[in-house]
């Protein structure tokens, strides 16, 4: 079923699909409360929080036997859960910092321009927020020092844009080279490298009170990306 929210805007409705149908992961819930009191509001919503828990999240479209180690990360107790957005699984745990965003928008489509936006606004937040020199490469990812510092996913429907990063402040190395294989597909910049000579750390992002300043600088700059071709999209990691 579809839940559309008649208190968005005018000519905006919030129309958001459900999960995929008899899938072997409960959806990941995180930001649901987001998307609803952005729809409520007919404005964009901003979270900045860390990650309380050991978790695994896959993609959309993503293929557990080609992603997850389902042994290692069984035998641990460990939850996985399936995200609207799409891309590649990742390991989530309390040494990252995740940034959401959900906002009306006005059509559908406009993938690439609106994953172009949120980088920027978002690089330009870390900076102003005392995290500086943070780009983006690939399709999705934060880079500093050639080396990945957050992946971020993208949902786009009718009337709603959905946008995630992961900062990797202080992340586990050692849990994501256990749950995760080297995954099947990978930016042109990572160049073969395995998990811990790729990933990076962002310990600005672990300091008291960055997650407070970052919400604030992000919540009054975040961007409006174009809308574009007339087609659902959930964009890759």
């Amino acid at each position: 079923m579809t839940r559309p929210d008649s208190e968005g805007s005018p000519g905006v409705p919030i129309v958001v699909p459900d999960f995929p149908a008899d899938d072997d992961f409960p959806p990941w819930t995180r930001d649901e409360d987001l998307i609803a009191a952005s729809a409520r509001a007919a404005c964009p919503c901003v979270r900045v929080s860390p990650c309380e828990t050991v978790e695994v999240i896959i993609g959309r479209g993503g293929r557990a036997e080609l992603e997850l180690d389902l042994d290692a990360i069984g035998g641990d107790g460990v939850p996985v859960y399936r995200r609207r957005g799409g891309g590649c699984a990742v390991v989530l745990d309390p040494g990252n910092l995740i940034v959401s965003v959900a906002a009306p928008m006005a059509g559908v489509g406009g993938v690439t321009s609106a994953f172009r936006a949120f980088t920027e606004w978002l690089t330009e937040g870390l900076a102003s927020a005392g995290a500086p020199g943070v780009t983006g490469d690939g399709v999705s990812d934060l880079v500093l020092d050639d080396r990945k510092v957050g992946g971020s996913c993208i949902y786009r429907t009718r009337g709603l844009v959905y946008y995630s990063t992961t900062l990797l402040a202080e992340p586990d190395l050692e849990l994501v080279a256990r749950y995760l294989p080297h995954p099947p597909r990978e930016p042109v910049y990572r160049c073969g490298r395995d998990h811990r000579a790729f990933m990076g750390r962002l310990p600005a992002a672990a300091e008291a009170g960055f997650a407070g300043r970052l919400e604030t600088i992000l919540a009054a700059t975040v961007p409006e990306p174009s809308p574009a071709a007339p087609a659902d999209h959930s964009a890759r990691s």
